[in-house]
């Protein structure tokens, strides 16, 4: 498989010779590589997110990458129905319908880059980060914002997602 060196070196009508599975695999290997921080982060956001991300749209032309703009997502069940009011549940609802999503588009919720998180209680926002860790694993740029209220009974709304997915 081609590694990021190798893939800089490649003229366009090279890279889009690669088959879509080693487009694929660069495609994790630039959004890891565009995803930084400033410095040194305070203990509370190690593993959890990224100061910025670096959009090589050199790179993400050579893989024919597409990025994936999605909206809000709020603890909805499949049922259309919010299934529980305990906030732990909510935000479980909200990130699994994200991954789900996600993988419709043919993208996956490990290129995500991106998102704005919404509570109506930042108290629980340990409690958020403990299920948003089960899901997110790639450290996208965040935010988690306090917010007064909320639609109907929830807890929390994800919004603003980017991630990115490589066409055939």
């Amino acid at each position: 498989m081609a590694d990021l060196a190798s893939l800089d070196a490649m003229s366009l009508e090279d890279a889009w010779k690669l088959s879509f599975d080693e487009r694929n695999q660069l495609l994790d290997l630039i959004v890891k590589d565009g995803l930084r921080n400033c410095g040194k982060q305070p203990e509370r956001q190690v593993g959890l997110m990224s100061d910025y991300f670096v959009e090589d749209q050199v790179r993400m032309l050579k893989v024919k990458a597409s990025r994936v703009r999605c909206g809000g997502f709020i603890p909805v069940a499949p049922d259309g129905e919010v299934p529980d009011l305990d906030p732990e549940a909510q935000f479980k609802v909200v990130f699994e319908n994200i991954k789900g999503a996600l993988e419709k588009t043919g993208s996956s919720i490990d290129r995500v880059t991106n998102m704005k998180i919404f509570m109506t209680d930042m108290r629980i926002w340990k409690v958020m980060n403990n299920v948003y860790k089960n899901y997110i694993k790639c450290c996208p740029t965040r935010a988690a914002i306090g917010a007064h209220s909320l639609n109907k009974e929830y807890t929390i709304e994800v919004t603003d997602i980017i991630a990115w997915k490589v066409e055939k």
